[in-house]
């Protein structure tokens, strides 16, 4: 009789600890999915500002570009290149939010991780463009407009703070977006391998 006992204590003890483990695993998996979609949202916001900041510039631009149009070469190119930025990559970012907006936990986990890697190639084709085509012409076309304009020393060291301070912003908004994928995909791979147990 004692053995029976024991037998069902040992059973009851093993079903409530197998319990215990899928509550611990789902809270783990709810706490995992919580936190990447709180960073895809961040993600998705980042987005939504800078185009709608973009969108917002061009008035600005063609206002500036109409008022000193034809009285400096290096001037208006530059206005021009950074009106076809402002006006190209709204595009470009709708495109971006609208891959961000297929993340979804009611999905596949696969479909989730091909989301975040779709998103970080696009990022990294951004960042190449911008640090191999955009800021070289940016930089090139800013020189050339403040030897145009026989600028002074505290303009050129103006200048130069703002290519620096750009480039620094680029680099750790990169750097910031490249370590929070990381971590969402490191958190899909624990989600999937926790559905698979």
């Amino acid at each position: 009789m004692e053995l029976d006992d024991l037998k069902a204590a040992w059973a009851e003890l093993d079903n409530r600890l197998k319990k215990n483990e899928e509550l611990k695993e789902s809270i783990i998996i709810e706490m995992m999915k919580n936190k990447a979609g709180k960073t895809v949202n961040r993600f998705i916001i980042s987005e939504m500002f800078s185009v709608v900041l973009l969108i917002l510039a061009c008035p600005l631009i063609i206002f500036k570009f109409g008022s000193f149009c034809g009285k400096n070469w290096a001037w208006d190119s530059i206005m021009l290149f950074t009106l076809a930025i402002c006006f190209v990559y709204p595009f470009w970012g709708v495109f971006k939010i609208h891959g961000l907006m297929k993340f979804d936990f009611s999905k596949n986990v696969s479909n989730n991780i091909l989301s975040m890697n779709r998103y970080r190639i696009q990022l990294s084709q951004e960042k190449k463009l911008l640090y191999y085509f955009v800021g070289p012409v940016l930089v090139m076309l800013g020189i050339s407009m403040h030897a145009v304009m026989k600028a002074k020393f505290p303009v050129w060291t103006f200048m130069t703070c703002v290519f620096i301070v750009g480039g620094l912003v680029c680099y750790w908004s990169y750097k910031w977006y490249n370590k929070s994928i990381d971590s969402i995909l490191k958190s899909l791979d624990e989600i999937r391998e926790l559905k698979e147990e």
